[in-house]
């Protein structure tokens, strides 16, 4: 009963020595690494004492001091849209090219999304902030928007595609395999024998065997995608997590509260979208096995 708990414990504190490591680690004349053990216990019974004390939760910005709660909730929020709706188009596109058109995938979908999946993030977010350019400038219609001005008008259509390809091209292809695998099952056989229409053999008998596969990727899927967060915010220029973790420490100076609220708020959002995403995989099961 007590493992749980301490596992969640020691990986918080974990966590504590992995923020401090910027602020104890330090270079010699000679060029060797320092690292000051003591300073690291002594940043991390800072960090404690502020918790209590209320000095924890505010950052600097500049010359002012803002309540990292004021910020940090918009910027979770702007996170969460992004990666709850990559995760549903990503679930989406696997049930149909994965499952249900799994040969179409492969002759011709699959080629496609495996040549975009070789392209680094990066590149794929210029390549598309590029093709929306030269669209817009030799026929005036703008497709999407290349990047985030302000909180009014966001970038939502290629920042979502770009958080889309990588853990799509990962989740069609494992769920292909597995749909090869099922499909040369005993009972599939035995309802083909039995004159079952096809569209009812994926739907109600593939399906169901195959999406517990997709349950148990899920973390990868979803690991992949906050992966690729870090570089859709720094590039798309969004108001998430990562711009709060990275850029304010590229402006400000390296501030250890904010990195540690900063990576607890990602660990939250992994949760909450996992969460979200498995009990919609749980819902379609449910509905396929009682219809």
């Amino acid at each position: 009963m007590l493992k749980g708990p301490f596992i969640h414990l020691l990986s918080f504190f974990f966590l504590l020595c992995l923020a401090a490591f910027p602020l104890v680690l330090s270079s010699a004349e000679d060029g060797s690494i320092l690292f000051n053990f003591l300073g690291m216990f002594a940043i991390i019974k800072t960090f404690i004492i502020g918790l209590f004390t209320g000095d924890a939760f505010y950052f600097i910005q500049g010359d002012r001091t803002v309540l990292i709660f004021s910020v940090i909730g918009a910027s979770f929020a702007s996170s969460f849209y992004y990666l709850i709706m990559a995760g549903v188009v990503v679930l989406s596109l696997t049930f149909l090219f994965g499952i249900w058109f799994w040969k179409l995938n492969e002759r011709f979908f699959g080629k496609i999304i495996s040549l975009l999946g070789i392209l680094p993030d990066f590149i794929l977010i210029l390549l598309l902030q590029l093709l929306v350019t030269v669209v817009y400038k030799s026929s005036g219609i703008k497709l999407a928007k290349v990047a985030s001005f302000n909180s009014d008008n966001m970038a939502v259509l290629l920042p979502v595609i770009t958080l889309i390809i990588i853990p799509l091209l990962y989740a069609v292809k494992a769920l292909n395999e597995k749909t090869k695998d099922v499909l040369t099952q005993d009972y599939i056989l035995t309802a083909i024998a039995k004159g079952i229409k096809k569209k009812d053999i994926y739907l109600y008998h593939v399906t169901t065997n195959v999406t517990p596969y997709l349950k148990a990727d899920m973390h990868k899927v979803l690991a992949i995608m906050i992966s690729n967060l870090f570089i859709v915010e720094y590039l798309f220029n969004l108001n998430g997590i990562t711009a709060l973790f990275f850029q304010t420490q590229a402006y400000f100076g390296y501030q250890y509260n904010l990195v540690i609220f900063c990576l607890v708020a990602l660990f939250l959002l992994y949760g909450a979208v996992f969460f979200l995403l498995y009990m919609l995989i749980i819902l379609i099961e449910r509905i396929l096995k009682y219809d």
